[in-house]
């Protein structure tokens, strides 16, 4: 993986901008790449309405001329008056109906312009939405190992204002830009039909001031955006690692640590953003004032070269180009150092989608079993899981993490009938936690077979939703109500509140929350601030309990629990069995002494399995805690 990071990287690095919409581009579907390219192409196409109003212009130009001059028009513009029904005497009017038609089709332009962008945009917008959905779809479809490969702020933002930052940033201004490309060769090719000396002037004039604007100003552009996201997703990161250890910090008299790595962090996001927002407007008065030269440049070499009316002619033409050229430069330089900068941010997303094999989510993330309503799940809660049995198998089972030699899990051999209490026991390291994950099916085992009644663990889970439940060692909380957390993920209107009370009663909650005037509605606060630990531990019982599981696993649930409540919870796991199969990991043995089967394990492997007796009798290491603690 580190290998493959460093050469996405360096190819990152060396073509950067083409890559990277290359990669952006990848994130849609096919057929929204061709709606896409479609609307690109009318967008392009419209320049050349541009082209015709300039051109008649020229034509105005020269008739204003030939009026002061007394010369007669040239032949083709003759042609062309009598074409379309315009007099060939009367020049003022004739110049005048051009001129306004020639208005009318730049406005047009410009009207047809701002629709087109406006539809790009927003139909842009409507993919960033699917593709952040696609992509967290992708990415949670995938072991838990794989999900952890990069911290939780990268993650979010990959999600969020990267996938951002790839359609309407990258994909956007790219529309844009060849937008205005097209405008620009579709006027380059019409200034030189009509005047070649002109034509060959401004297009020389200004590509040579665009280059030069790109080479200074694209590369800053494309580092200030990385360093952008940086920015951002470390100052995430040390607000979230500040609240969450705000008592640490508040005792160890760092707080003000903090407060300077963070405003440090800002003062730096805020430099990047007002030199983004100067690198932007730099072009806009270069332009301006590249046309004020090129137009003196211009007219003193034409009045050098020409008569007056010549000169002042090709000076009309080149000023009524330049209105629309100066305009379309600054877009189009707008466009590709927004490119760069978008590029920047958008970096943990395409890196993302790689890594995810992400091709615009022509097939489906998720399993399409997985995908049930809210009032699906709620059904099938009331239902009582039937068909599933809680039975647990796992046959010559071995597993290890990514770039790690020794397994952490091998050759684990279990067999588990229904209604079954098991308990997981052995020192820190051992693969306690890894195997319960290997049941859950959070892990894939890299040998061997893990079943669930009957079938692979995601099977069962996608078959039998809420039949099998978890309960860590540190609950997750969600900011909101208790019946919120209780109903995790639940949507609102599908939450079942008799079924909220019943976990609650279960997990010895309920009392707590009956003697609150607000109940099941009330706020927990932030990663459960306003519980005290037993009762953030009780309440991730309560939500185990709340889909009344077949099969529970625990990983050291008790741990938090004062000894009566413990004592409690414990009674009410024992009331399960028989009904329900239960997998404990602890570190106390005296919570696990009733289970039916203990397995005892050390470095990955099984030293001994049965009751707790039998246990006793095979593992050394147990039988002497067992003694200590006056349990033999």
């Amino acid at each position: 993986m580190g290998n493959l990071r460093a050469v996405e990287n360096k190819e990152q690095a060396t073509f950067t901008g083409w890559f990277a919409v290359n990669r952006c581009l990848k994130l849609l579907r096919p057929s929204d790449r061709r709606k896409l390219g479609v609307v690109t192409f009318v967008q392009m196409s419209s320049s050349l309405l541009d082209a015709a109003g300039i051109a008649l212009l020229g034509v105005v130009a020269a008739m204003a001329t030939s009026t002061m001059s007394g010369d007669p028009l040239p032949s083709i513009i003759e042609d062309l008056l009598l074409r379309v029904g315009l007099s060939t005497t009367n020049l003022t009017n004739s110049a005048v109906t051009l001129g306004i038609f020639a208005g009318v089709l730049l406005i047009c332009k410009s009207l047809l312009s701002i629709l087109l962008t406006r539809g790009v945009l927003r139909f842009l917008a409507t993919r960033q939405a699917a593709i952040s959905g696609q992509l967290a779809a992708k990415l949670l479809s995938r072991p838990l190992v794989q999900v952890q490969e990069r911290s939780s702020q990268e993650t979010a933002f990959a999600l969020t204002t990267g996938v951002n930052a790839a359609t309407l940033g990258v994909l956007g201004q790219t529309t844009t830009g060849l937008a205005e490309l097209s405008l620009l060769g579709v006027l380059a090719l019409g200034l030189l039909a009509l005047d070649p000396v002109v034509a060959i002037f401004t297009a020389a004039f200004f590509l040579v001031i665009a280059v030069i604007l790109q080479r200074l100003i694209s590369t800053r552009a494309h580092r200030l955006g990385e360093t952008s996201s940086n920015a951002e997703i470390a100052s995430t990161v040390l607000v979230q690692e500040s609240l969450s250890a705000y008592r640490e910090i508040l005792v160890s008299n760092r707080r003000h640590l903090y407060v300077d790595e963070f405003q440090g962090l800002r003062w730096k996001s805020a430099s990047v953003q007002a030199n983004l927002s100067m690198v932007s407007l730099i072009p806009k008065y270069v332009f301006e004032i590249a046309l004020i030269v090129g137009a003196g440049l211009l007219a003193w070499s034409q009045f050098i070269m020409k008569d007056a009316s010549s000169a002042i002619a090709t000076i009309a033409v080149f000023l009524a180009a330049g209105s629309r050229i100066v305009p379309s430069m600054l877009r189009l330089q707008s466009s590709l150092l927004g490119v760069r900068v978008s590029a920047g941010m958008a970096a943990p997303t395409i890196q993302l989608a790689h890594e995810l094999s992400f091709m615009g989510a022509e097939s489906p993330a998720l399993d399409s079993r997985d995908k049930f309503t809210g009032e699906e799940l709620a059904i099938k809660i009331q239902m009582g899981h039937t068909g599933f049995t809680p039975s647990l198998e796992l046959i010559d089972v071995s597993f290890r993490y990514p770039n790690e030699k020794i397994f952490s899990l091998e050759n684990i051999n279990i067999s588990v009938t229904q209604g079954m209490s098991v308990a997981l026991v052995g020192p820190t390291g051992a693969g306690k936690s890894t195997l319960a994950d290997m049941i859950l099916g959070v892990i894939n085992p890299e040998k061997g077979i893990v079943k669930i009644s009957g079938s692979p663990p995601l099977e069962a889970i996608s078959t039998w939703p809420g039949s099998m439940a978890y309960v860590p060692q540190e609950v997750a909380m969600s900011l909101g109500s208790i019946r919120k957390n209780v109903a995790l993920g639940v949507p609102q209107e599908f939450i079942d509140d008799a079924l909220v009370w019943d976990a609650l009663t279960r997990a010895h909650l309920s009392d707590f929350l009956r003697e609150s005037r607000q109940g099941l509605d009330t706020i927990i606060g932030e990663h459960g601030m306003r519980l005290s630990g037993g009762q953030r531990q009780r309440l991730g019982i309560a939500r185990a309990l709340y889909t009344r599981p077949k099969l529970l696993v625990l990983d050291e649930a008790t741990s938090a629990l004062d000894s009566e409540t413990e004592h409690a919870i414990v009674d009410t796991l024992k009331e399960l069995e028989g009904a329900v199969t239960t997998v404990t990991i602890a570190h106390r043995l005296a919570t696990v002494r009733h289970c039916d089967i203990i397995i005892y394990l050390e470095r990955g492997k099984i030293i001994a399995q049965g009751s707790f007796d039998d246990v006793v009798k095979e593992a050394p290491n147990f039988a002497r805690q067992a003694r200590l603690l006056g349990l033999n």
